[in-house]
């Protein structure tokens, strides 16, 4: 007779070896699999990668802010500018001499619009030397140069007591300089992605001469200005590719017909015609948006705005000149320019 035993394992051996099992696992897990042929765990055998990403004070190369102060900015700009001019005698101002009683309204009086614009380059440089510096109030300071002309003709007109002389289209060039130092406090703007804006002054020199074809009929004999300027501008970035630039100046005293000598005297017209002395003044406003396209590269488009008044005094040659009167030019023009930085 064969007999089948059973054998019973008392319940607190179970306990045991399922807490020792439970603390066997996590050690197990730690060392990895067993390489069947070292009988060592793999973890041993095989070295470990390592990967660490270093931040901006630990050596690594970070992306400059956008709108980051450069050293060099060199913007060649396609240029369309107008340019209208008046002169009154008598009064303070063109429209107060067209608000007088048309019998008061006497002498000879001049009008000059640009029935095309004068197309031309501009070319300008700024450059901040100390850009990269580590200390923020140097890093904005630097110069600004800039040199622009254009080509046109325009419609000439010469009204007198004996009427008005027929419209005469004449040759014109328009000429201007700059020579400015700047001074600019950069600040940063959002969070996404730090882009840079600034608020910044120039002071210098500025020119402006606009000179006519010399003829015989020609009744105007065009301006030239020489004159000390301060501007006030703003950058603020809009998109990572997109800058709104805005900018107001004053021309300081920009008296026409400063050098008489310069041309056997013909400039010395600017004044005599309209009275013995002249005082000056001006503004000029700027508004445009700018931006990258590709490294180094942007575009640049901007109207700007330049306006000069001059108040004459004294007897001039002109008719009705006897006391003075005012003359106001203006120049507005389009830029649409090729930036490069470095």
């Amino acid at each position: 007779m064969t007999t089948t035993g059973s054998a019973r394992v008392p319940s607190g051996l179970l306990w045991t070896l399922a807490l020792v099992g439970a603390l066997a696992a996590p050690t197990a897990a730690a060392s990895g699999p067993l390489d069947p042929t070292s009988f060592r765990p793999a973890s041993q055998r095989t070295p470990a990668s390592l990967s660490l990403k270093l931040d901006a004070g630990k050596g690594s190369a970070v992306e400059p802010e956008v709108g980051a102060p450069t050293w060099l900015r060199l913007n060649l700009a396609l240029t369309a500018t107008w340019r209208r001019y008046c002169a009154r005698p008598g009064v303070d101002g063109c429209g107060a001499f067209e608000r007088l009683p048309e019998d008061e309204q006497v002498g000879d009086t001049s009008d000059f619009s640009s029935s095309q614009p004068y197309l031309g380059l501009a070319l300008e440089l700024e450059l901040l030397p100390l850009a990269r510096s580590d200390s923020s109030v140097l890093r904005g300071l630097g110069l600004q140069l800039g040199a622009q002309r254009g080509f046109s003709s325009s419609d000439v007109t010469l009204t007198g007591d004996g009427g008005q002389t027929p419209v005469r289209e004449v040759t014109a060039t328009d000429t201007a300089f700059t020579a400015q130092a700047l001074y600019r406090f950069y600040f940063r703007f959002g969070t996404t992605r730090p882009q840079q804006g600034y608020v910044g002054a120039r002071a210098g020199l500025q020119t402006r001469a606009f000179d006519v074809e010399e003829a015989v009929d020609n009744p105007l004999s065009g301006t030239h200005r020489v004159f000390p300027s301060v501007a006030l501008d703003l950058s603020v970035p809009l998109f990572s590719s997109v800058r709104l630039d805005a900018s107001v100046g004053l021309l300081l005293s920009p008296k026409p017909g400063r050098s008489p000598e310069a041309d056997g005297g013909r400039r010395a017209l600017e004044i005599s015609d309209f009275g013995t002395s002249v005082s000056s003044f001006g503004w000029s406003s700027e508004l445009g948006v700018s931006g990258d396209v590709w490294g180094p590269f942007g575009y640049d488009v901007a109207f700007r705005l330049a306006h000069f008044r001059d108040q004459f005094s004294g007897a001039g040659t002109l008719t009705g000149w006897s006391e003075g009167g005012v003359a106001e030019e203006t120049y507005s023009s389009l830029h649409v320019g090729l930036t490069a930085v470095y």
